[in-house]
Parts: structure tokens; sequence; C-alpha cells
């Protein structure tokens, strides 16, 4: 007879097991439009600046699409990278939606380093802290002066640290030991939280860039997220 430990870490399993099945069948469902968006668009008028900037969006929608089909898939590999492309890409991500939320967005010059590890994932590690950092601002109106997202990013010695910080609403002192478990979410009355989104961060951090990842948080002055990397001696 199964003990409950061993029941709840199937049904877990079982659970991200069906999550990869869905998110494989939305990836191909998104990707077909995708390539038609861009084979219709080369027809197009290729003198209009506007339809030459939707084309360099779609086609940088594609490649984070086709980037998670590989994550599904498993097909990501390591490898030695840059930091400051990354982060130029994941700017045009977030800019986006920072703006859309009313929210100002800091990101600062990452230092001269390398890293070896999926490029895709770190992208996506820091990708997911800093739209938390715009969502703590859910209850603030947009506009508001202290409606900040700043994304620090320093070298110390052998590692590369980054910080994510924002003063929105905070984490409560009863949710922050749990934050980082698997489908544990602050946001479960909203029906917007997975409660996944934080866990794959941290297995990135730690289990495939051999890193780690605090946080720290009150309601009075927001939430800090603290990364360390360690980074390719020179």
């Amino acid at each position: 007879m199964l003990d409950l430990v061993t029941y709840d870490k199937l049904q877990e399993l079982q659970r991200f097991a069906e999550l990869g099945r869905l998110s494989a069948s939305l990836l191909h469902e998104i990707a077909s439009p995708l390539t038609a968006a861009i084979l219709n668009l080369e027809l197009s008028d290729q003198r209009s600046p506007a339809i030459r900037q939707v084309q360099r969006d779609i086609q940088l929608l594609k490649r984070y699409v086709e980037a998670a089909r590989q994550q599904v898939r498993q097909q990501s590999r390591p490898t030695v990278f840059c930091v400051q492309p990354q982060l130029e890409e994941l700017k045009l991500v977030v800019r986006p939606l920072a703006r859309q939320a009313g929210i100002r967005l800091d990101i600062g010059t990452a230092p001269d380093c390398r890293l070896r590890g999926d490029p895709v994932k770190f992208q996506q590690l820091l990708t997911n802290l800093i739209v938390n950092a715009i969502e703590a601002y859910t209850e603030d109106p947009p506009g508001n002066y202290m409606s900040l997202v700043r994304v620090v990013l320093a070298r110390d010695r052998s590692w590369l640290i980054v910080r994510v910080t924002d003063w929105g609403t905070g984490i409560t002192a009863e949710a922050l030991p749990h934050i980082f478990e698997t489908f544990y979410t602050t946001k479960s009355l909203s029906g917007q939280g997975l409660g996944i989104g934080l866990a794959t961060v941290e297995r990135y951090v730690t289990v495939d860039f051999g890193g780690s990842i605090k946080v720290s948080s009150s309601s009075l002055r927001g939430t800090r997220f603290t990364v360390k990397l360690p980074v390719l001696c020179d």
C-alpha cells in the first residue's frame, strides 16, 4: 500500500505531466498562426516602419515559443553565454508588460561575465521574477510614483548577483516560507496563479545553474529577490 507521502508525490508528478501535455498542445496551436502571420507580412508593404516593427515583434515571439517548445520536449542544451545579450532580449518582453501596468521598469547593465547553462532558462527565471514584481502593484493605481521595479546586476568575485526589487504589496510572513513550493500560490483568489513559477525559478537557479536564491519581503518595504549564479573565470 502506498503511503501518503508517496501518493502525494505521484499526484504531483501526474499534474506536471498533464501540464506538460497541455503546454505542448498550446504551443503548437500558437506556433502555426505565428508562422502564417510572418508569411502574410512578407507580402505586405515592406516600406512601412509599422509593418517592419510588427515583423520584428512576431519573430521575437516565435523564438520564445520555439524555446518553450524545446523546454517542454527537454531539448534545451547548456552552453556558455554572455549575460548582457540575454538581458537585452528579455527587456523586449517585459517592458511592454510594465508599460501596460503603469509600472516604471529600471533594468541595469550586466557586468562583463559569462555563465554556463541554458540561456533560455536564464531569461525565463529573470522574466518570471520581473513579472511577479510588476504584479505586486495590482492594488496600486497606475502611475503611482513608487510603482517601480528595479533590476540590479553586479559581480562579486566568482558570482553574478541579480536583485529584483519592488515596493508593492509584499508577501505575508505566513506565505514567505512556502513561495518556492510547487503549486503554492498567493494568487489563488484572483485565479491567475498556478503555483509553478517560483518553484521553476528556484529549480533553474539551484539545479541548472548551481546558484542560490533568497527573498525578503514586508508589507511596508515591498519584496526583493536575490539570485547568485556562478560565473566562469576569465
